[in-house]
């Protein structure tokens, strides 16, 4: 896996903590550039699991780590995430931390996660007044790929869990 992180171009910096097959911990730049190496890393740790499970973790993991670097990070290439993955016979557990302050779930108003099941698309009012792009169904979506979805207090480093049985 070490050769996966060995590039020529010169990239953000990737530091790595462990790389052991069950433990793979690394410390990334806030950049979308670092987080598309670090994605295509973490497949690689995928490649011997059925492909729908390959596809849940790998959005999940995609949209949880896009929202640590972009809103946690600010894209601010000084600021660091830290990403770990932990396989076991039965699970997989991704935990990503980032540098933000932390957040509020309820001040998420522009999430379609805010909202009941009965409102779909409310969010999508307070996107257009706040000038955001289209979207807001990314943690709504990741709930519904993996098995378990826990932030901290602070709701700066979450975890999600895929059970393989």
């Amino acid at each position: 896996m070490n050769d996966l992180l060995k590039d020529k171009s010169p990239p953000a910096p990737i530091e790595v903590v462990s790389s052991r097959p069950t433990w793979v911990e690394l410390v990334v730049s806030c950049t979308r550039e670092a987080a598309d190496r670090i994605q295509s890393v973490m497949k690689e740790l995928e490649a011997d699991l059925p492909e729908d499970i390959r596809e849940s973790v790998g959005y999940a993991f995609r949209e949880l780590l896009l929202n640590a670097v972009e809103w946690g990070g600010k894209l601010d290439p000084n600021r660091k995430v830290r990403i770990a993955c932990l396989r076991a016979r039965r699970m997989l557990l991704y935990r990503i931390a980032d540098p933000r302050p932390g957040f509020r779930m309820d001040a998420l108003d522009h999430a379609a996660i805010s909202y009941p099941d009965d409102a779909p698309i409310e969010h999508m009012r307070m996107r257009e007044e706040k000038g955001l792009r289209p979207g807001g169904f990314g943690l709504l979506m990741v709930r519904a790929q993996v098995d378990e979805l826990l932030y901290n207090e602070k709701q700066n480093e979450v975890v999600f869990v895929k059970y393989l049985d």
